[in-house]
C-alpha cells in the first residue's frame, strides 16, 4: 500500500515533521510492504513559515524586535529570492507570554510590524504572513504604528496602540511610509472581525480576556471600525478571515492594503499536495485537536477534502477528537490519543510513545 502521511503539528508537543516521521515508522512496522510519502502541512498557524521555508529552500534570518508586551526579543523570518515568509507568532505569539503575564488589552503586534517594515524597505515581495498563534486582539494597530500611523484622542493626544484605547481613538494620521509591498495574510480560520462569532468572542478568552472584557472590547472594536471607515475610507470587518490572529487580518487589509488567503491553500499548492494524493492509496492526516473548527480551513480538513475529491480514503489521528456531523463525510477513520485509557496528562507527557501506540490501531 502507498500511504501519504500529511499531518499538521500537535500543538505544544510534536511538530508536523515529528508526527509525520512517527506515523510513517508505524505504517512501515504494521505493513511490511508500505511505501510512505511524508508531507508535513500547515494552514497559516504557527510553523507555517518554517514549513514553507523548508520545502522551498528559503534561508532563515533573524532580527531584533519586541514581543506582544513590547519586550526585546529576536524573531525569525525566511527569504526565498525576492519573497519573504514570517509567522506573526515569531514576534507577537502567545507562546512567548507566560499565562500569568497575559495582558491582551495592553498587548499589540508592533513587533511584527517592525519585521514587515524592514522587509518592505528591502524591496521584498510578496511578504507572506502566517496569522496563527497570536497573543493579541489589537486588530493590527500595532503593525500600523510600526508603519508610522498615529492614533489620537479627541483632544489630539497621541495614544499608544493598544486595544484598551479602541473607544478613545478619535483621529488616525496616515503613515508617510511611502514604500508598498504585496502583503499576503495566510489564515487558518474563516472568522470575521466582529460579533459573537468574531475575533474577540472566539479568540479573546484564550488570550486572557474575561467574559465581561470580551463583550466590552467587541463593542469598542466596532467603534474603532467605524472610525477607520471615516478616516481611511475602508471597512473590511465583514471579510472572511479578517478576524484571524485577533483581528490582524483586518489590520493588514486596512493599514497595508494586504489581502487574505487560505493558508492551507497556499501550502497545498506550493507542496503539490494534489499530485502526492493522486499517488497514494490511503491518506493519513492529523492535528492536536480535531473538532468543528477543523472544518473551517484547518489543515487536516483541507487534506481530507482534497483526498475525497480524488476518491482516496482518509484516516485522521489527533490528540482529541470531538464528533461533528460534518466529519463523517471526510474522515473514514479517526483515532484520538486521549480516551478512557490514556489521559490528556499522559498524552502530553509522553506524546511520541502515545502517538506510536494509538497510530498502530489503524491496522488492527
Amino acid at each position: 500500500m502507498r500511504y501519504l502521511v500529511a499531518p499538521d503539528k500537535f500543538k505544544g508537543t510534536l511538530s508536523a515533521q515529528e508526527v509525520g516521521r512517527i506515523v510513517a515508522e508505524v505504517a512501515r512496522e504494521q505493513d511490511g510492504g508500505a511505501v510512505v510519502d511524508i508531507l508535513p502541512i500547515a494552514d497559516g498557524g504557527e510553523g507555517t513559515a518554517a514549513l514553507l521555508a523548508m520545502q522551498l529552500g528559503a534561508q532563515p534570518r533573524s532580527m531584533d524586535t519586541v514581543d506582544a508586551l513590547e519586550r526585546p526579543i529576536s524573531a525569525q523570518y525566511f527569504i526565498s529570492g525576492t519573497e519573504a515568509f514570517l509567522d506573526m507568532s515569531a514576534a507577537s505569539g502567545l507562546w512567548q507570554i507566560a499565562k500569568d503575564e497575559r495582558q491582551p488589552l495592553r498587548s499589540n503586534t508592533y513587533g511584527t510590524g517592525v519585521i514587515i517594515r524592514k522587509l518592505i524597505e528591502e524591496g521584498l515581495a510578496p511578504i507572506s504572513i502566517g496569522l496563527g498563534g497570536s497573543a493579541t486582539v489589537d486588530a493590527g494597530i500595532g503593525i500600523a504604528a510600526a508603519m508610522g500611523y498615529k492614533f489620537r484622542d479627541a483632544a489630539g493626544r497621541l495614544l499608544e496602540p493598544f486595544p484598551v484605547h479602541f473607544a478613545d481613538f478619535a483621529r488616525i494620521e496616515r503613515s508617510s511610509f511611502a514604500k508598498h509591498a504585496q502583503i499576503v495574510g495566510l489564515a487558518d480560520v474563516e472568522t470575521k472581525l466582529l460579533g459573537q462569532t468574531g475575533a474577540i468572542y472566539t479568540f479573546g478568552p484564550q488570550k486572557g480576556l474575561s467574559p465581561e472584557q470580551v463583550e466590552s472590547l467587541d463593542r469598542d472594536l466596532a467603534k474603532f471600525v467605524d472610525l477607520v471607515e471615516r478616516e481611511l475610507g475602508v471597512n473590511h470587518a465583514a471579510v472572511p478571515r479578517s478576524g484571524a490572529a485577533g483581528g490582524l487580518g483586518y489590520g493588514l487589509m486596512s493599514f497595508l492594503d494586504g489581502h487574505l488567503v487560505s493558508g492551507f491553500a497556499v501550502v497545498a499548492e506550493r507542496l503539490k499536495l494534489e499530485e502526492r494524493i493522486a499517488a497514494a492509496d490511503i491518506v493519513i492526516t492529523g492535528e492536536g485537536k480535531l473538532d468543528s473548527q477543523s472544518l473551517q480551513g484547518k489543515g487536516p480538513f483541507g487534506v481530507a477534502a482534497a483526498a475525497k475529491a480524488a476518491g482516496k480514503p482518509v484516516w485522521a489521528i489527533a490528540g482529541t477528537v470531538e464528533s461533528h456531523p460534518g466529519m463523517e463525510s471526510y474522515f473514514d477513520r479517526t483515532i484520538a490519543l486521549v480516551d478512557d485509557k490514556i489521559t490528556l496528562e499522559v498524552a502530553m507527557a509522553k506524546p511520541e510513545e502515545t502517538l506510536r501506540t494509538r497510530a498502530a490501531d489503524f491496522w488492527v
